[in-house]
């Protein structure tokens, strides 16, 4: 009983060091603020849906992403304050898989933006028969699954005594940033171009459904630009670490599941 009580004693000496007060108080208060946050957006976007049969494909895919980044949330957060992320060399091990995969699902995002272009370039059309749809969507998720394999082959896990660093190497990095920038900045354009180009020709007037228009085209602007800023951020800092403690990436990763679920909300609130 006394060499348990003291093997747990060290273990937690070893953690504190490796995760200071400051640091695990800061995470809790993300964890629990991004929890709340995407459980308010979630639940606003339910109680909004008033007949589920002819729900449109842009309001499942958010739902989706918010599905996806609360259990992401809740996961990490009894990974990382339950169960202690550097209490071994599984849950260092465990957390690194996370961050990867909350890397690859939500890119849901990716195909948020593809259905928008869609939308208002040529939605009258059937997508199994829009060449533009199925080039961006299947040749998005091929480019995409490529760097998600060099992330898990590429990754870094590093547990040495209660100390645990996750991250990915330069050579899965760079391709993962120059994605991440070149995909959102094409999709984004894909979806301004046709908006600008029907304003420019027709000289819409100032009704009530133009107004709608240029005020969604704008929305869909910044939020793309604020996502990618933040993603790209976020992913340079690790790629210049070359790997961070494992409570430090959990928290960038909880922070920026935060920012993007209140972005997300904004940009769509009156889809």
């Amino acid at each position: 009983m006394a060499s348990s009580i003291g093997a747990r004693e060290s273990q937690a000496e070893f953690y504190k060091e490796n995760e200071p007060l400051v640091g695990t108080a800061l995470g809790v208060v993300i964890n629990l603020l991004a929890l709340a946050t995407v459980t308010a957006c979630f639940t606003q976007r339910y109680l909004a849906v008033r007949r589920w049969r002819r729900l449109a494909f842009i309001p499942w895919l958010v739902f989706t992403i918010y599905a996806d980044s609360w259990t992401f949330i809740f996961t990490t957060a009894v990974l990382q304050h339950g169960l202690g992320v550097a209490s071994t060399y599984e849950t260092c091990s465990a957390a690194t898989f996370l961050c990867l995969l909350f890397y690859v699902t939500t890119k849901f995002i990716y195909l948020f933006l593809v259905e928008r272009a869609f939308v208002i370039r040529n939605g009258y059309k059937s997508r199994l028969k829009s060449k533009l749809y199925l080039v961006n969507s299947f040749g998005m998720i091929t480019i995409y699954i490529t760097v998600g394999i060099l992330d898990i082959v590429f990754r870094i896990t590093e547990w040495e005594k209660g100390s645990c660093r996750i991250g990915m190497r330069k050579v899965s990095m760079i391709p993962m940033i120059s994605f991440d920038f070149f995909v959102n900045m094409y999709l984004t354009t894909l979806f301004l171009i046709p908006l600008r180009r029907l304003y420019a020709r027709k000289h819409l007037p100032q009704n009530p459904a133009s107004v709608r228009l240029r005020a969604a085209a704008l929305r869909a602007f910044i939020g793309g630009c604020c996502t990618t800023a933040s993603s790209i951020v976020n992913l340079t800092i690790l790629m210049i670490m070359e790997g961070q403690p494992a409570w430090i990436c959990l928290m960038c990763c909880n922070a920026d599941i935060l920012f993007s679920a209140v972005v997300i909300q904004w940009v769509t609130s009156k889809d």
